[in-house]
């Protein structure tokens, strides 16, 4: 699970440093949520009094690839510094046609055909992803929020599970085949067994409560599903309110309101009450011997109400767990001020659930999925 305990820094710098990542993962790194707590660590090893430090410090910790190492001063200024303040070490040129602004830009403001600086490129984006799903009801917002899961979903059709597996020629030695032949030779390794990577595509199941009282997000958690399975080879959906449907064929469906009927269709009793044990009994029973193994995360988005017996719910979850590789519960509740885990369905299933995170908006599912997924290497 992730470690988020507070490091000793001052509230307001701490929440702006761990923003950072977020803002630097909306501009196109790759990072996840665990690197917010590293660059906290980091601002407490090196200290915030000094920038420059702390500039080299998080470039050499965030920066993975050439483009990112070019295009990290320009994005530091615009999240620590000032609007109009562009006060990075000039150590190297910055392209303003890659989407960063000149060191000139706040001086007498921007010639026409300029860029807009990172911050303000960002923030229309970077707002709405953030956004709680239940206050988006504009049809513009629901338009650029769908267009916005679809573009986190590309990005995460780079996430692949590294493995090796034999080979006639490769660039590792495989040791315990090696030797295992060198026995009929007296111990003396004539005949080398070798291994190279293959590449296998991590499996997402995704178990999406659609009762009542999720009906302002199971609306937007239906379309993320829908981005997801059009974009990645292994994703299958499901929906739960007292039973469990498969509705992974109806979301890959071309036709966006022939796969809402379909949906609707499937989905008899839509918005009733919930009964989340009793609909992961019936998933293990139907779908987890098929669909579930040890490269397998299990997405369940849930507010965690259950009208039925927590212990089902326990013994279910139980199950699952010796399945899959990782269970992650986002709950549309978890970022309200107060919010406690105290509902019966919540209680008896964190002990088997590897993060139980928010869920009620964009920004708070791309903190999590990229590292799930990478979790399954």
């Amino acid at each position: 699970m992730l470690n988020l305990a507070p490091l000793p820094l001052e509230a307001r710098a701490s929440e702006r440093l761990a923003g950072f990542p977020g803002f630097l993962h909306a501009n196109g790194f790759a990072l996840g949520a665990g690197d917010a707590v590293e660059v906290l660590r980091t601002a407490a090893l090196v200290g915030v009094l000094d920038p420059r430090l702390l500039r080299w410090s998080l470039q050499a910790l965030l920066c993975g690839r050439a483009d990112e190492w070019r295009r990290f001063d320009a994005l530091f200024d615009a999240w620590f510094l000032p609007a109009n303040r562009w006060a990075a070490p000039q150590r190297r040129s910055v392209e303003v046609g890659a989407g960063v602004p000149s060191p000139r830009g706040g001086e007498g403001g921007r010639r026409a055909g300029e860029g807009a600086s990172p911050r303000d490129a960002a923030s229309p984006a970077e707002s709405l992803a953030s956004a709680d799903f239940r206050e988006l009801h504009e049809g513009e917002q629901l338009l650029e929020i769908e267009a916005l899961m679809r573009r986190f979903a590309r990005r995460l059709r780079h996430v692949q599970l590294r493995r090796e597996a034999r080979a006639r020629r490769g660039h590792r030695l495989a040791l315990a085949p090696t030797i295992r032949r060198s026995i009929a030779s007296g111990g003396t390794p004539f005949h080398l067994c070798w291994k190279a990577p293959r590449r296998v595509r991590p499996r997402l199941v995704l178990l999406l409560d659609v009762s009542r009282s999720m009906a302002a997000y199971s609306f937007f958690y239906l379309r993320l599903a829908r981005a997801l399975s059009g974009e990645l080879a292994d994703v299958h959906t499901f929906i739960f309110h007292t039973r469990v449907t498969a509705v992974s064929d109806a979301l890959r469906d071309p036709d966006p309101w022939r796969a809402q009927e379909r949906l609707h269709l499937l989905a008899q009793g839509w918005g009733g009450g919930t009964r989340i044990g009793e609909s992961l009994a019936q998933f293990n029973r139907e779908h987890a011997r098929r669909l579930v193994h040890a490269r397998t995360a299990v997405l369940v988005l849930s507010d965690g109400y259950d009208t039925g017996e927590p212990e089902q719910l326990a013994t279910a979850l139980a199950a699952l767990r010796r399945r899959a590789r990782r269970i992650v519960w986002l709950n549309p509740l978890a970022a309200l001020p107060g919010y406690a885990p105290l509902a019966r369905g919540m209680q008896a299933a964190l002990p088997y659930l590897d993060l139980h995170a928010p869920g009620a908006s964009l920004a708070a599912i791309e903190a999590v999925l990229p590292e799930l997924l990478e979790a399954l290497r």
